[in-house]
């Protein structure tokens, strides 16, 4: 009895001795990754494109695919197999890029680790390269310091440029700069430096239409247009373009989520009834601050009137985002249908759409005549889509969830996802 006991007894130590099966876990790469907050970083590798919005974004997963990211601040720490794309005020650099690499932001660091396989194009206030690009080059900025390799042929304007002893372009310097580039011992350039005068590349777009019409040479290069010499990069305009996309940006973040179902059904009301918003917000937006003077002829009428005449510019910002978001959300019903609406990636989704439509808007606003005219008709049907809602609102309550039409569900995936 006393041998069976003994034998028990080991048999159990050996048992409780064993050790425990480890388990690893193995974080799932993901496909399409669409993240927004005060502080982004992908916690897993990603397989396809990574799309983020926030106030610090850190890279330091591998990416695949594509990126394109806004925030306040960008660090880029792992590969990126495709294009990458920021927006920011600070960038920095440190690993190797598949694509091209398209960046505007105020500071730009490109450090000894990173390395463009690609296109670089780099619009900020100081940009500094010390990795190596094996495409072409182009930067305007007030300052650049270029202190690597670039393969293809470089482009550089600013007030300041100096090339670093480790400078060494394999194709042509083409620059323009209030005085001459500083150029360190060691630093070599293998194909012709040309240098264009501030002065010059100040002028214009009338002008650069008739140096176009009469056959300016230095127009077209190689049989192709060279737009980035022609574009009004000169100056602080480009930085008022980005800091106008991030505060609409900003706006209809802040709209779709205090707002989420006022601005879905605005959006709605847009393809619904565009005819009907488009008269009522021609109404508005003319009767508005003519019905705000009249008021302020009389002297119990003036409060009335200034608070009409304060409310103004808010209709206007308002309608515009509402027929901006109506935009996003039919491209987003034509061209990704199968997208997904996941109520976690709805925000990032939605936020990513509104960017695209934005910028498209911006750009198309830009042209002569048409772009001015699609600015107004945007502006009009959105802001009559919000009054047009208001007054359902008012005459009929808040609409009951199984009342809700198709098109209206379409357009509250965010509303509901955040609301």
């Amino acid at each position: 009895m006393a041998a069976e006991t003994a034998r028990a007894a080991a048999a159990s130590a050996n048992t409780e001795a064993a050790p425990a099966p480890r388990v690893k876990t193995i974080a799932e790469p993901s496909r399409n990754v669409y993240m927004s907050g005060s502080s982004v970083h992908p916690g897993s590798p990603v397989e396809g494109d990574f799309l983020a919005l926030g106030g610090r974004i850190v890279l330091d997963q591998e990416i695949k695919g594509d990126v394109m990211a806004m925030g306040g601040s960008i660090d880029v720490r792992a590969p990126v197999g495709d294009d990458v794309r920021l927006l920011a005020g600070d960038v920095r650099i440190e690993t190797s890029i598949g694509g091209e690499l398209n960046v505007s932001a105020g500071n730009i660091q490109l450090t000894k680790a990173a390395h463009v396989r690609q296109l670089a194009k780099l619009n900020g206030g100081k940009v500094l390269i010390e990795g190596r690009i094996d495409g072409p080059l182009r930067v305007n900025a007030q300052e650049i310091i270029l202190n690597a390799e670039v393969n293809g042929d470089t482009s550089l304007n600013a007030k300041t440029i100096e090339l670093g002893p480790l400078a060494k372009l394999a194709g042509s310097l083409d620059y323009s700069a209030p005085q001459e580039l500083s150029r360190a011992a060691g630093a070599t350039i293998a194909g012709a430096v040309t240098r264009e005068q501030a002065g010059d590349g100040q002028r214009n777009g009338r002008d650069r239409r008739l140096d176009k019409r009469s056959g300016d040479a230095d127009w077209e290069r190689n049989g192709e247009h060279n737009w980035e010499r022609h574009m009004d990069w000169r100056g602080p305009s480009w930085m008022a373009h980005i800091f106008a996309f991030l505060a609409l940006l900003a706006c209809a973040a802040v709209l779709l989520l205090v707002f989420p179902g006022f601005s879905s059904r605005a959006a709605a009301a847009v393809g619904d009834s565009a005819g009907l918003a488009l008269a009522i917000g021609f109404g508005s937006l003319v009767g508005l601050p003519i019905l705000a003077l009249l008021l302020c002829i009389t002297i119990l009428g003036i409060p009335l009137g200034l608070t009409l005449l304060a409310l103004y510019p808010v209709v206007l910002l308002t309608g515009y985002l509402v027929g901006v978001l109506f935009l996003a959300w039919r491209a987003k019903q034509q061209l990704f249908p199968a997208l997904s609406d996941r109520p976690e990636q709805a925000f990032a989704m939605s936020i990513a759409l509104f960017s695209a439509a934005l910028l498209l808007v911006m750009l198309v606003s830009h042209l002569p005549f048409v772009g001015g005219l699609a600015l107004f008709i945007i502006t009009v049907l959105g802001a009559g889509a919000c009054v047009l809602e208001l007054y359902r609102s008012r005459q009929s309550g808040p609409p009951a969830p199984k009342q809700e039409s198709g098109r209206e569900r379409e357009y509250s995936d965010i509303a509901h996802s955040t609301g």
